[in-house]
């Protein structure tokens, strides 16, 4: 049984599947999936259909240069195909900067709240910067390398803390013995599950679901999830 501190909310959930839709779609350009076209139109779909959401994360990133760059990602990408050859080259940096900005301070601060919101902030204009690498005709090698550990520093710094509580209460034969697993967000979101250790013992508990369920509202299931398509 699982007992989350505070249920996923929309934002969470939707940030979630745009980010790794958007990912997806330059995942398949690059597999030869998708047409270079193709692929910008699923990345601007996703994008826009949580634009608001995206905006509002980006909103609250401490660092004014990050936030500003985050922003302005999300709101140039809508006319990308417009940009004259020049413009798109000059985007193509402007964003690939923004990344690499986001995982420098990714790497330097401690602040789980700061970490947060960089980490929301990465992965709206991960995928922007990848499509306007790619359209400028740009090498997208080293852009994904630094997705890569900015994803690592949101995953490794931000882990939910689990905690093994065994309990033991009397039985009608023998004593009951259970555990219980609690993990814990560093925003105080805690999901918990509890199984029998004996007797008759019951299957593992999923720590991995439970880190999940408390991390929702935070930018690490987004790290998680991205991950895989870098």
């Amino acid at each position: 049984m699982t007992e989350p501190g505070a249920a996923p909310s929309v934002q969470a959930i939707d940030y979630v599947a745009v980010a790794k839709a958007a990912y997806a779609a330059y995942q398949l350009f690059t597999a030869g999936g998708l047409s270079l076209e193709e692929a910008t139109q699923r990345i601007l779909t996703a994008i826009d259909s949580a634009k608001t959401e995206i905006l509002a994360h980006i909103d609250k990133v401490a660092t004014a240069e990050v936030r500003s760059c985050a922003r302005q990602a999300v709101i140039d990408v809508a006319d990308i195909r417009l940009f004259t050859p020049d413009t798109l080259q000059a985007f193509a940096r402007d964003t690939t900067g923004c990344v690499t900005l986001a995982d420098s301070l990714l790497g330097a601060v401690s602040d789980k709240g700061a970490v947060d919101q960089l980490g929301f902030a990465v992965n709206a204009v991960g995928p922007i910067a990848l499509l306007a690498r790619a359209r400028a005709g740009f090498d997208t090698a080293g852009l994904k390398s630094t997705l890569r550990s900015a994803n690592n520093s949101v995953l490794t710094k931000m882990e939910p803390v689990c905690t093994r509580k065994v309990v033991t209460e009397p039985g009608p034969v023998r004593p009951i013995v259970e555990e219980q697993i609690t993990c814990t967000a560093y925003n105080g979101n805690s999901a918990s599950d509890y199984r029998r250790i004996s007797p008759n013992p019951e299957p593992p508990i999923d720590v991995d679901k439970l880190k999940a369920a408390a991390a929702a509202n935070t930018s690490w299931p987004v790290a998680k999830a991205v991950l895989p398509t870098l």
